[in-house]
């Protein structure tokens, strides 16, 4: 995947949990996050960060990367759905259906492969520590309901890493228990649950996201 026409800024804060105000070319601008998640650790003044121009409602640009250190972490959730079909396209799979409505839930994808059909749930990961990919970094709910609903009717959860600098996935007992649980409880059940790397690179101004591998999937003994 490739996003062009980005622009570099400084992050000044948080005005809220979907906008930024960035200062580009020393100007301050208000910019749509579309990862409604803590990223806690992507939140520092003065941190780099790569927008597009985008008018939308009250923002004048759309955010797509915000810099861990020297590491570019991609914060645009609206990528998800199309990175998770470049990946399972790419091993010989059909995208039968997406915003699949099961039970009460709409799941992401549903797909084939030499006449099996399964579903396919899409979860952004951002948060890394000392190698440790995480998710989730806020509790939800919602991600709970989905990993139910999959183990209910077997598939896969498929989590996006979305840096580089990961060496193993783990569900992040800490931040939210419950969805620790219920991944676990989800593998044992059969459900297929991978964690593919990204890499994120900026090439001449454009932003390439490429799949690199499967990370091992680990879980907490705590759990």
């Amino acid at each position: 995947m490739e996003i062009c026409n980005l622009v570099e800024g400084r992050l000044v804060r948080r005005a809220n949990r979907f906008v930024l105000e960035v200062d580009v070319a020393g100007r301050v601008e208000r910019a749509h996050l579309r990862d409604s998640g803590r990223l806690t650790e992507l939140m520092k003044p003065g941190n780099r960060v790569l927008v597009r121009p985008k008018k939308r409602e009250n923002t004048s640009h759309e955010v797509f990367v915000i810099y861990d250190a020297h590491v570019p972490v991609v914060v645009n959730s609206s990528l998800h759905s199309e990175i998770a079909v470049e990946i399972l396209e790419g091993e010989g799979c059909r995208i039968e259906g997406r915003e699949v409505k099961v039970g009460e839930s709409r799941i992401d994808l549903l797909v084939s492969k030499g006449g099996t059909r399964w579903l396919v749930e899409v979860k952004g990961c951002t948060l890394v520590r000392d190698g440790v990919a995480l998710f989730p970094d806020a509790p939800t709910e919602r991600g709970v309901k989905h990993v139910r609903e999959i183990t209910e009717r077997g598939g896969m959860i498929l989590f996006l890493v979305m840096r580089s600098d990961a060496r193993v996935f783990m569900p992040n007992h800490e931040t939210h228990p419950e969805f620790a649980r219920v991944l676990r409880k989800a593998y044992e059940n059969g459900v297929d649950v991978r964690a593919a790397l990204l890499r994120p690179e900026l090439r001449s101004g454009c932003l390439t996201i490429e799949f690199e591998r499967y990370l091992p999937v680990e879980f907490p003994d705590v759990i």
